[in-house]
């Protein structure tokens, strides 16, 4: 997806694929485009549109919060990501998303012919693949995750062995 960025958020009335007339909020707008952007998903796309307490916790590295500031980053991350959801289920945020995907040639008809190429493995199946998954979650095709921010214990303590061997 081309980066969308210096562009005026304002409200938006487009055209959809179906024909009908559907309008974005300038913040609605101004979430697809991030969420639209091919290294952002839903969560960052919700940290950088929305009002959120403490999400300048998310841009600061894990191991370097305090433990309050982990669960403080960790709420704003999940509500941010239940923001995101939330959008997914907007009709007309839906509708957009579709309408950008198709102008750049991803529509639901080529994605399954491709993914059918690749059952019978077609190509270079690793990239086209990835190419499917993205289409795949950026129009909301999978199941919501759920999913818990922070790191696992075991990774905690991989992660303090190695800060001990650091001069």
């Amino acid at each position: 997806m081309p980066k969308r960025k210096n562009r005026k958020h304002l409200p938006t009335k487009f055209k959809a694929l179906d024909g009908k007339t559907y309008k974005l909020t300038g913040k609605q707008n101004h979430w697809c485009d991030i969420f639209l952007e091919e290294d952002s998903n839903l969560t960052i796309a919700s940290l950088e549109t929305y009002k959120i307490t403490n999400k300048s916790l998310s841009k600061r590295p894990w191991g370097m919060l305090s433990d309050k500031d982990k669960e403080k980053r960790a709420r704003a991350e999940n509500t941010a990501a239940q923001i995101g959801r939330e959008n997914l289920r907007k009709l007309q945020i839906k509708k957009y998303i579709y309408k950008v995907l198709s102008d750049e040639g991803f529509t639901d008809d080529k994605v399954r012919l491709k993914h059918f190429r690749n059952m019978m493995q077609d190509g270079n199946i690793s990239a086209s693949n990835t190419a499917i998954d993205m289409y795949y979650k950026k129009t909301g095709g999978y199941a919501p995750e759920k999913v818990e921010h922070g790191v696992s214990e075991k990774l905690e303590k991989f992660l303090e062995k190695q800060n001990k061997k650091l001069p």
